[in-house]
């Protein structure tokens, strides 16, 4: 009698257990519950499966039960139509209603995972037009680009702009090897009468200078005002030689202007050195100056044989 309630006992146990199992499974598999198909409509059907997941602001409302292709008769395109089993009401009681306009974003299921997931995306209060999907309407989608192709599109976006950084920096260099090549050429083309001019400046301040110790006190000090005068513009013309690697082809008529008012310069120097030297008495009576360049040959000849 002991014996046979103990197997009673033991088998209502097991019968219980095995209750319990079933109807869990049932509660989880969600058989029993009232759903009703939407249809969406995809470009392509990359990582979209059979059990694709479909999620409502974070909530998992439903699944995919089906991806089948569609051809269009009339441009010959294919895109899938993917079939969404969704609940009907919630465990609450509230009912799943969704309104016209909702689209289906297809995106990563995860970071590493090819499986793609259906978030629905509810349209704005604003574009609502205040009617409701019915059962076997069709919805719209997009993709949503992955983690790896953003970085990817990013780079590609910053690979073009070092190609085009590089491109205008090799056009500058192209540019600047161009105004360097021109200043080279007008080096070339200044420096014989800057050294030239430069040399003759030099030999009439050693003659000045020698005619300067022979003078009398008072006289000396105009002509070391004179002299004066004539060591700021050598330190502007070093100055002007110095910074000549600098110039551009619009600065060679103001160089050439420079060296011609040195010249004439020099030709006026060397014309008091000489009328003092032949005529002492000329640092009393002065020294009547030359005139232009050109005019030059015909005055000199005149001036030289001047008593």
């Amino acid at each position: 009698m002991d014996t046979t309630r103990q197997d009673f006992i033991v088998g209502l146990f097991i019968v219980g257990a095995i209750a319990v199992v079933i109807g869990a499974l049932l509660a989880t598999s969600g058989w029993g519950e009232r759903r009703y198909d939407l249809y969406l409509r995809a470009a392509n059907a990359d990582g979209l499966t059979t059990d694709s997941k479909v999620l409502l602001q974070g909530l998992e409302v439903g699944r995919v039960s089906s991806v089948s292709p569609r051809v269009d008769s009339t441009t010959r395109t294919i895109s899938f139509v993917a079939r969404l089993s969704l609940i009907g009401r919630f465990r609450g009681g509230a009912t799943l209603q969704l309104p016209t306009g909702t689209r289906g974003q297809l995106e990563p299921a995860s970071q590493i995972s090819p499986t793609i997931l259906i978030r629905l995306v509810l349209p704005d209060s604003t574009h609502r037009s205040g009617g409701l999907l019915a059962v076997g309407d069709t919805i719209d989608s997009e993709r949503k680009a992955s983690v790896l192709d953003q970085v990817a599109e990013v780079a590609q976006h910053l690979s073009k702009e070092v190609e085009d950084v590089m491109h205008q920096t090799n056009v500058t260099l192209q540019h600047v090897d161009g105004i360097l090549a021109n200043a080279n050429g007008l080096l070339a083309d200044v420096r014989p009468s800057i050294d030239s001019t430069l040399a003759s400046v030099s030999a009439t301040m050693n003659r000045v200078t020698k005619l300067v110790q022979r003078l009398d006190p008072g006289l000396a000090d105009s002509v070391s005002t004179a002299l004066a005068l004539s060591n700021r513009v050598l330190l502007r013309v070093d100055s002007l030689a110095a910074r000549a690697s600098e110039m551009t082809a619009e600065n060679r008529s103001d160089v050439r202007t420079a060296v011609a008012n040195l010249t004439q310069l020099t030709r006026q120097l060397n014309h008091l050195a000489e009328e003092i030297s032949r005529r002492p008495y000329r640092a009393l009576t002065g020294v009547k100056p030359l005139p232009p360049a050109s005019d030059t040959t015909r005055t000199g000849t005149a001036d030289s044989t001047r008593p």
